[in-house]
């Protein structure tokens, strides 16, 4: 297949908007039920400062606004001072209809900008 066949067979999500992050901060829940297998995630972060640390994963829940729990093998290295480009294969088929992304900030002081987008396969497209 084509990059050009890729690009119409897949859709753009959004699970952290590109934004500079001080602190600890959840994404908004993303509806899985109209997509299926392999969603290709991209976690994108600015180095955040001395001592900043970035821990990046991804949590679950079949109802929009239940309870999250994490996402089993669903997290990225944590960033430790240090610009970090990183992807992350999720199948949509093997979780729970909703996704959060959750990004920890910890100690030091600064900021990076930090972003996750992800590429899915509609079910029926």
């Amino acid at each position: 297949m084509s990059i050009g066949n890729t690009r119409r067979a897949t859709t753009l999500l959004t699970f952290i908007a590109n934004d500079v992050t001080t602190a600890t901060k959840t994404g908004s829940a993303v509806d899985l039920q109209d997509y299926e297998g392999d969603i290709a995630l991209s976690l994108d972060a600015e180095a955040g400062g001395t001592g900043v640390t970035y821990a990046v994963k991804l949590t679950e829940c079949d109802t929009t606004n239940g309870t999250y729990t994490d996402l089993s093998g669903a997290a990225f290295t944590t960033t430790a001072n240090t610009a970090l480009v990183e992807q992350l294969v999720v199948n949509s088929d093997k979780t729970q209809r909703f996704i959060k992304c959750v990004v920890t900030v910890a100690g030091g002081t600064g900021a990076g900008a930090v972003s996750v987008l992800g590429l899915a396969a509609p079910k029926y497209g």
